[in-house]
């Protein structure tokens, strides 16, 4: 074989394993080419420059992981206050979290959640979150922007207060303490509130009873 030729096989070998690479680096996230890579490279002891990618896909998948874990997070929140788990809800949040709702201040989550407990007793209650906006600040911090809506209603009475159909925004901010994600602030504004009227749950008899909705002033 002349110099010719051998020039063309070494290139053709160079463009065969490059394509090789970049099709592992497409199928397995950069794991495959990694592989590829690492071993013409730890032959001449430069192996250890594959590293770096390896250590952003963990970034990435830490970051993912954190995001999902502030989104069951909130979710408990919704879920504590409507079935009044009010002690799992004030456990929630860090012990010295700033809470402000409506222009309201907090002195503490258990302030917050017993507020909450005396207020509405037993009523019946439903609270969403939605379009949540989560950035990891830190590895053991994180901020989110969630638009929310709230439904409480009292039962009927002489002296029964109006219930609402709320709407607004939750400002928070967030905690990672002994590897659990927590609430280290909130700021909760509504936008709008519509006014609904009290009414009383009909009594059910089993499984097959029928329930009618309440009345309200929105059509909701």
């Amino acid at each position: 074989m002349d110099k010719q030729e051998t020039r063309k096989a070494t290139t053709l070998r160079a463009r065969v394993t490059g394509a090789a690479a970049a099709a592992a680096l497409l199928i397995g996230g950069g794991v495959g080419a990694a592989s590829l890579i690492s071993a013409p490279a730890n032959a001449h002891g430069h192996g250890q420059t594959v590293s770096a990618p390896s250590k952003s896909l963990a970034e990435r998948v830490q970051r993912l992981e954190d995001i999902e874990e502030i989104h069951q997070l909130k979710a408990r929140y919704f879920r504590f206050v409507d079935e009044k788990k009010h002690d799992d809800l004030a456990a929630l949040f860090t012990p010295d979290a700033r809470l402000e709702t409506d222009g309201i201040t907090w002195k503490s989550p258990q302030e917050f959640a017993y507020t909450i407990r005396d207020l509405t007793g037993a009523a019946p209650s439903a609270h969403s979150g939605a379009m949540p906006e989560i950035t990891i600040t830190g590895p053991n911090t994180a901020s989110g922007i969630w638009s929310m809506e709230d439904i409480l209603t009292f039962p009927a009475g002489p002296n029964s207060p109006e219930g609402h159909n709320g709407y607004g925004q939750y400002r928070e901010t967030y905690k990672k303490v002994n590897g659990k994600w927590l609430i280290d602030s909130v700021v909760l504004t509504r936008f709008w509130m519509d006014p609904l009227p009290a009414w009383t749950p009909p009594t059910t008899t089993g499984p097959s009873s029928t329930t009618t909705p309440p009345a309200t002033t929105n059509g909701k």
